[in-house]
């Protein structure tokens, strides 16, 4: 806690602190940190008060626990509020088989962190961490983005009204994962341009990844009003439509985008989704199998078609599609982890331990890869053990 708050004081004395409040601001701008921010100075001041308190108790406790008072190393260590030292030392006793078991129970009872409310509590008063925390992380999340947010915000700083730069600031908050400043972002520009297609594009984008899907399902609607031709909108409606339950509607929805755009590969293969997901699996392969006539590399289109195949049996038309997609993505530990299964499901269990192997060895801990293996593991005992009767 103690280094975290110091990264905080670090960062609040650029943002703050600098004898420059011109370029103070200007980097407040670029990293769209309000004033009011959990890192400015006045309001991280009392957490870090609290933690000098926190370790002022702890040195006390201490005291109080080990008879100290009578330690003179230990003494002068917490007269200098050094709080390390007297760990370092209380870790020493306790080696030498003088410290007692319960000894430091005492030292959380001034203090503990609630994490289900993700609040420090310190003599029965809350203090937030998260916030603090969730503004570091937006911070260093946008650092990567640094030249084109300072582009932008230098536009922004001759005119703020410039829907091009609140636009690509916009686009730029999404790719640092900054959903809700991106958010804020493009009910700005619509107060400006209200009828720009693509910013209702890019706002259902973002209510999307905020799991906001019925505001979504209006932006895109509101897109495709705007713009009909702008497939994209059309495919990713009914993808929230199908995280809906919505299934039906999701399948009209490809099918009026595919009448429009009958070449259009990424339509075909939600089509497929969406009838796979309504048991309607010789209907879902011919959708998969079109998406692949238009584009024969289609990635996700090979790894669904190959999923259905596995699902139906038809295991031996699996394993050609999986070998197919590994030659696109080589390092992808799903594709090796689902022909693991496939090869286990044919009874070729070494072939298949391989396999997940592999998807272990790119991804560890991947859990469909351990659970195809220890199924593969069990077989070869069940195996080994029939022959050795």
């Amino acid at each position: 806690m103690e280094k975290f708050l110091n990264e905080c004081q670090g960062a609040s004395m650029v943002l703050w602190h600098n004898n420059d409040r011109k370029l103070e601001k200007h980097l407040r701008s670029v990293f769209s940190v309000s004033n009011n921010s959990p890192l400015s100075p006045a309001a991280f001041s009392e957490l870090k008060a609290v933690i000098k308190g926190i370790e002022k108790d702890k040195v006390a406790e201490v005291k109080k626990t080990e008879g100290i008072e009578n330690n003179e190393e230990i003494k002068k260590a917490g007269e200098n509020e050094n709080a390390r030292e007297i760990e370092k030392i209380l870790r020493n006793k306790k080696k030498q088989g003088s410290m007692g078991e319960d000894a430091d129970q005492g030292k959380s009872a001034a203090f503990l962190y609630n994490t289900d409310a993700k609040k420090l509590i310190f003599h029965g008063k809350n203090y937030k961490i998260l916030p603090l925390f969730l503004v570091v992380r937006d911070l260093y999340a946008s650092l990567p983005f640094f030249e084109e947010l300072q582009a932008c915000a230098e536009w922004l700083e001759k005119d703020p009204q410039d829907a091009t730069a609140l636009f690509q600031k916009a686009v730029l908050m999404y790719k640092a994962r900054r959903f809700e400043t991106a958010l804020q972002l493009t009910g700005k520009i619509l107060k400006i341009i209200p009828d720009d297609h693509r910013v209702w594009y890019n706002r259902g984008v973002i209510l999307a990844e905020m799991g906001l899907l019925e505001e979504a399902l209006a932006a895109y609607d509101r897109t495709i009003e705007l713009e009909p031709a702008f497939e994209i909108a059309w495919d990713n409606k009914g993808v929230v439509l199908a995280k809906l339950g919505r299934l039906e509607e999701a399948l009209e929805t490809y099918d009026k985008i595919l009448r429009r755009y009958p070449e259009y590969a990424e339509a075909w293969a939600g089509k497929g989704s969406i009838l796979s997901a309504l048991g309607r699996e010789e209907e879902a392969f011919e959708a998969y199998s079109s998406a692949l006539r238009i584009r024969p590399e289609y990635l996700e289109a090979l790894t669904s078609t190959g999923s259905l195949l596995s699902s139906l049996g038809r295991y031996e038309e699996a394993l050609k599609i999986y070998d197919k997609a590994l030659q696109l993505a080589p390092i992808e530990p799903r594709l090796w982890a689902a022909k693991g299964f496939v090869l286990s499901e044919m009874d070729k269990q070494e072939e298949a331990l391989k396999n997940c192997n592999r998807a272990l060895e790119l991804k560890p801990g991947f859990v469909p890869a351990l659970e195809t293996k220890v199924k593969i593991l069990s077989e070869i005992h069940l195996r080994n053990a029939r022959s050795s009767k």
